[in-house]
């Protein structure tokens, strides 16, 4: 038995995987298909995203993200430091940082953005 695979192992490294006739058939490669046309989403039925944006004293920018009227997301930008998000993901209008439970609320970094 075992002086088999040592003659298997030999037979199928000469065999060299297709044969001549079929790697000189093989059709010509075809052209590549054409990269579609961009499309944008629209909002149906939906107004499109608002964003108001402001300065605070500090310093600060303050972006408010708006959709049909209901606050969902604020963007700050610290004068000094990196810019933070806070987010109602829950969907009942409150921007969920501070709900009365000891727990770490995540902030949201952006590490990379492109179009």
């Amino acid at each position: 038995m075992n002086a088999l695979i040592p003659l298997l192992l030999a037979l199928a490294a000469q065999d060299g995987g297709q044969p001549a006739e079929s790697a000189a058939s093989e059709p010509a490669a075809r052209e590549e298909a054409p990269i579609p046309e961009k499309v944008h989403a629209t909002a149906e039925g939906d107004q499109l995203p608002a964003v108001s944006i402001r300065t605070e004293e500090n310093g600060d920018k303050v972006e408010e993200y708006r959709q049909n009227g209901v606050l969902y997301m604020v963007k700050v930008t610290p004068e000094r430091g990196v810019p933070y998000y806070l987010i109602d993901t829950d969907g009942n209008g409150k921007l969920n940082r501070d709900d009365g439970v000891k727990t770490v609320s995540p902030v949201y970094w952006t590490i990379y953005e492109w179009d």
